[in-house]
């Protein structure tokens, strides 16, 4: 008979695991451009991160949260660039103005749901490549923001290719354990009735609106974190940040890694970049290969990879009896 691992110590064990692995790679792993390349990984799963918070909590496609991670970035260029800050003041101020968009965005468009919601919020994406698209003076219009002084967090100089892997596995540890924090919380219960069942949730006393307004007011500085720790990598902000196409890429990093657990869209986003790197892919090829991956899924696995995990880990336990 096989003993089950009581969860919590699994969870440790993982976690451990996790961070040990980490260490290694950013320690062990001597190719500047792979380090770079991971740490990116790292920023733009936040990114995924964020739009989970609104996919696997209420059940909503948030296409237009690139909206947000455009906010971080320019909020980044803009505060080393025009007004001469350093990177951290200018991060957290990036991250304070999307918390206010999404508060403003939210009570405009959260009384929607399905479909409604997913086209508004895909408008408004629009809105804001076309604000800085004609905004030369504050975005630098077509071409953009770009000549950024050195960029340090907390004195880490994030062009030094560790450094920055370092600095962005951090920072995304601390988003999952806020995430798990909040999903264990009694908001967490909060926005999974709303999830189950709206109308049940609210008969029973739950502020469905207000529920959903602080889920999407909580996922946008996680979009706009990932939106400023992207600079330092592309060393460019153009009105492409605010293209629905990057919400489309984190939006399939959740479905693949499973947007039901919690590090799904760390997974998710780690095969994005880890397959067309090792395969040198076409871009073209790229699409199509993850296209068909995320059909195949969403017929036979909708959790996702950890569903198939799941059944897996069943399956062989089963017949271990």
């Amino acid at each position: 008979m096989v003993t089950a691992i009581p969860f919590p110590f699994a969870r440790i064990v993982t976690t451990a695991v996790v961070v040990a692995a980490v260490v290694l790679f950013g320690m062990l792993v001597d190719n500047a451009f792979v380090i770079t390349l991971a740490g990116y990984t790292f920023a733009f799963s936040l990114f995924a991160l964020s739009i989970n918070v609104m996919l696997g909590g209420l059940g909503e496609v948030p296409l237009g949260q690139c909206v947000f991670f455009g906010i971080g970035a320019y909020g980044a260029a803009i505060g080393m660039v025009t007004l001469k800050l350093p990177f951290e003041v200018a991060l957290l101020l990036s991250m304070a103005a999307s918390v206010v968009a999404a508060a403003l965005i939210g009570m405009l468009t959260l009384k929607l749901t399905g479909a409604y919601f997913s086209i508004v919020s895909w408008g408004l994406s629009g809105v804001a490549m076309v604000a800085a698209l004609n905004l030369p003076d504050l975005t630098g219009g077509p071409l953009g923001m770009f000549g950024f002084p050195p960029i340090t967090l907390l004195g880490i100089p994030l062009s030094e290719p560790r450094a920055y892997f370092f600095a962005c596995a951090g920072l995304l540890a601390g988003a999952v354990l806020l995430m798990a924090a909040v999903r264990d919380s009694r908001f967490g219960a909060a926005i999974e009735s709303v999830r189950q069942n709206p109308h049940l949730a609210r008969s029973v006393g739950v502020d469905v609106f207000r529920e959903r307004l602080k889920a999407f007011t909580l996922s946008a500085p996680l979009a706009a974190l990932a939106g400023a720790l992207c600079v330092p990598y592309t060393q460019i902000v153009t009105p492409e940040v605010f293209s629905v196409s990057n919400t489309v890429d984190a939006l399939l990093m959740v479905l693949l890694g499973g947007s039901r657990l919690a590090v799904g869209p760390i997974i998710g986003a780690l095969i994005f970049s880890i397959i067309p790197y090792f395969f040198d892919m076409d871009p073209n090829v790229r699409v199509l290969v993850f296209s068909g991956a995320i059909i195949l899924v969403m017929m036979f696995a909708p959790g996702g990879l950890h569903q198939m995990a799941q059944a897996l880990v069943r399956r062989f336990s089963g017949g271990a009896r």
